[in-house]
């Protein structure tokens, strides 16, 4: 037993005296670990380098904040180092902010950064109201990096623009014009029997569940003209958003209102881009779109119920559903109009280009039907990404009265003429000449370039010298103020003429 017990001794002791080595050198190894990480190099003649040199920023609104745009700083050196200081060089005063590696401020000092390794820095900016007396400035800073042997800069540029701000109001007449651009939160509401005029040149910007509502008796002038067309769009301005649907949420013509004229307006961006809701019958005159865009819309590019409605020269393209839907019966009438859907934000579109319907389901789930007393669309194309560009979804011609079913006729007057269509309609639909007049069917129009939003037609299209004369003399100038009536040639269909450069 006493032997055993020895020799457990003499092997404890062995243990024992290997382990203190192993004490000695446990601290040795982390010394050797800190001084790796201690970062204690500054820098050398070289400095560090960066993704870019200047921070460029969009059109920024005053008060309103920009996106946040983003730089990388690289340390090339083959040590880790310490960047001792980086500051904004305007200091608290800055209009502009950084976050450095998940630190927000307008100054950081002591970065460490591994060799050979990166790190972001994100810049935004924001423009208070009244810092410039022009409407129009800029606005700079920079942002200094300090090490040991060098200080070096990255620019900050962003564009100012001052507003016309306006939160939830309702107005009387009032006349907007192209002096600022007006910003406009919540709802701008036009009060009954009042009239908005808005002017050549003159731009609104909507933010996010803002819109624009004309109320009954009231009425919307839209003066826009081929050099200076008025904008209805998002108040997000860099490039991104340029064709972002669903950033505001449209102008909505109410019941009752009248005597709309809208003229050379561009309206993008949002969720319905215009709302038109028992609009111009009834001995009212129509609403008038002449030279009118409506793009990049999340849902209905223009959407009418129980209207009238002319429209001449005009695009509708780029919706989530249909670019042009016309429900629940009215008079419309289409002349040189391209209706084009290639919208490719999220899921799949099932609605065609173009809908035509005479009803809607009322709360008890029945069937309120109106006349069609006409929809007539002349020198058009309908086209989309969809096999079917063309919805024609009618109820039967049944009315209630007194709580009987009576068989009581409604019209139904549509008609295409000289225009293009994708439709899947049957050849036996196409040939009633009630309804289809010298078309063309499932002929690609080959814009452009629809994919950059480029409806005009490539030399070779099919829809070239394809329209009606009688129809272009209604209206002899396209969008861009090309003639359509040529004693040589026969007009184009859509909203702008093919004119070749000699």
């Amino acid at each position: 037993m006493f032997y055993i017990l020895q020799t457990w001794e003499l092997v404890f002791a062995r243990k024992m005296k290997r382990l203190k080595k192993i004490w000695w050198v446990i601290p040795a190894v982390l010394m050797w670990w800190g001084c790796e990480r201690d970062y204690l190099f500054r820098g050398g003649d070289e400095g560090i380098t960066f993704s870019s040199d200047t921070v460029m920023f969009d059109t920024i609104f005053t008060s309103i904040g920009s996106a946040t745009r983003n730089f990388r700083i690289y340390n090339p050196y083959g040590s880790d180092m310490t960047i001792d200081a980086i500051r904004l060089a305007g200091g608290d005063d800055s209009k502009f902010r950084i976050n450095v590696n998940g630190v927000p401020s307008h100054e950081v000092y002591e970065v460490p950064m591994r060799a050979g390794d990166s790190l972001y820095v994100f810049v935004e900016v924001t423009i208070n109201p009244g810092e410039s007396s022009d409407p129009s400035f800029v606005v700079t800073d920079s942002i200094v990096f300090s090490t040991k042997e060098r200080n070096q800069s990255v620019k900050l540029v962003a564009y100012g623009q001052d507003v016309v701000l306006m939160r939830n109001q309702t107005i009387e007449s009032m006349t907007f014009t192209a002096e600022k651009p007006y910003l406009i939160y919540d709802w701008l509401k036009v009060d009954t029997a009042a009239v908005l005029t808005i002017e050549e040149g003159a731009h609104l910007y909507f933010y996010q569940g803002a819109g624009l509502a004309v109320y009954s008796e009231a009425s919307l002038k839209v003066k826009g003209t081929k050099e200076n067309p008025v904008l209805f769009a998002g108040s997000r301005l860099e490039d991104w958003y340029l064709d972002k649907p669903g950033q505001w949420e449209g102008i909505i013509l109410a019941p009752g209102s009248k005597n709309h004229d809208i003229s050379y307006a561009s309206i993008r961006n949002a969720t319905i881009g215009l709302n038109v809701d028992s609009v111009g019958l009834d001995g009212d005159a129509p609403l008038l779109l002449s030279n009118v865009k409506i793009e990049h819309i999340s849902k209905q590019g223009l959407v009418a119920q129980a209207s009238s409605i002319i429209a001449h020269n005009s695009l509708f393209a780029d919706a989530g559903s249909a670019s042009v839907a016309l429900t629940y019966g009215g008079h419309y009438e289409f002349y040189h109009c391209t209706i084009a859907n290639f919208f490719n934000w999220g899921k799949y579109r099932s609605i065609p280009a173009l809908l035509l319907s005479n009803y809607y389901f009322n709360k008890d789930n029945k069937p309120e039907i109106r006349d069609m007393e006409e929809a007539l669309f002349s020198n058009c194309i309908i086209w989309g990404s969809n096999t079917n560009e063309l919805g024609l979804d009618f109820e039967p011609k049944v009315k209630e009265r007194n709580d009987k079913e009576e068989k009581n006729e409604f019209l139904l007057n549509y008609r295409f003429e000289n225009s293009l269509l994708r439709t899947s309609l049957s050849e036996e639909q196409l040939s009633d000449k009630k309804y289809f007049n010298n078309v063309i069917v499932n002929h690609n129009p080959s814009f452009v370039d629809y994919q950059k939003y480029n409806y005009q037609l490539d030399t070779l299209s099919i829809a070239i010298d394809a329209g009606s004369m009688e129809a272009a003399r209604k209206y002899p100038l396209d969008y861009l103020g090309n003639s359509r009536v040529n004693a040589n040639t026969l007009p184009d269909l859509g909203y702008i003429e093919r004119v070749e450069l000699h």
